[in-house]
C-alpha cells in the first residue's frame, strides 16, 4: 500500500518559508487499526471537517511537493464533501493534522471489544492520555 493514501506531507507558507505539515486523509481514519486503537471501535461524529486546496509544485532540487493554497473548515462532513464536489479542480482533500480527531464519520465496529488498556500512555493534544497498549477481542457475529 502507498502511504500517500493515508497521509502526506504538505507545505504551508510560514514566516517567509515553507513549513512542512503531516496531514491525515479520510482513508487513514477509516482503517481498522486506527478505528480500534484511536477510537476504541466507537462511532465517531466529527465536530468539523477541514478541506485544503493545494498546488503541485517543484522544489529547487526538482522534487515535487504539495503547497497548501487554502484551508476551509466546515461544520459537517457532508458540507465538506459537497464543497469538494462543486470544485472543478481535483486538488482538494479532507484532512486533519491530529491522528486522534477524525474529520469523517465512522460507524461503530460491532464485532470487537476492548479487553485490555494499559495504564501508562502518551498525552495527545486535544485528546488526553492515550494508552500505549490496547488489546481487542473479535467477538464474531
Amino acid at each position: 500500500m502507498d502511504r500517500a493514501q493515508f497521509f502526506e506531507v504538505y507545505y504551508t507558507p510560514y514566516e517567509n518559508r515553507l513549513q512542512p505539515v503531516t496531514l491525515f486523509h479520510p482513508e487513514y481514519y477509516r482503517s481498522l487499526a486506527v478505528r480500534l486503537y484511536n477510537f476504541d471501535g466507537q462511532a465517531v461524529t466529527p465536530q468539523e471537517s477541514i478541506v485544503i486546496s493545494y498546488e503541485e509544485r517543484m522544489s529547487q532540487e526538482d522534487k515535487p511537493f504539495k503547497l497548501i493554497t487554502d484551508a476551509q473548515t466546515f461544520p459537517t462532513y457532508e458540507e465538506a464533501t459537497a464543497y469538494i464536489s462543486s470544485q472543478e479542480s481535483t486538488n482538494y482533500r479532507i484532512v486533519n493534522h491530529n491522528p486522534f480527531i477524525s474529520p469523517v464519520p465512522l460507524e461503530a465496529l460491532k464485532h470487537y471489544r476492548l479487553i485490555y488498556s494499559s495504564t501508562s500512555g502518551v498525552e495527545q493534544q486535544d485528546v488526553g492520555l492515550v494508552p500505549e497498549v490496547k488489546i481487542f477481542e473479535y467477538i464474531g457475529d
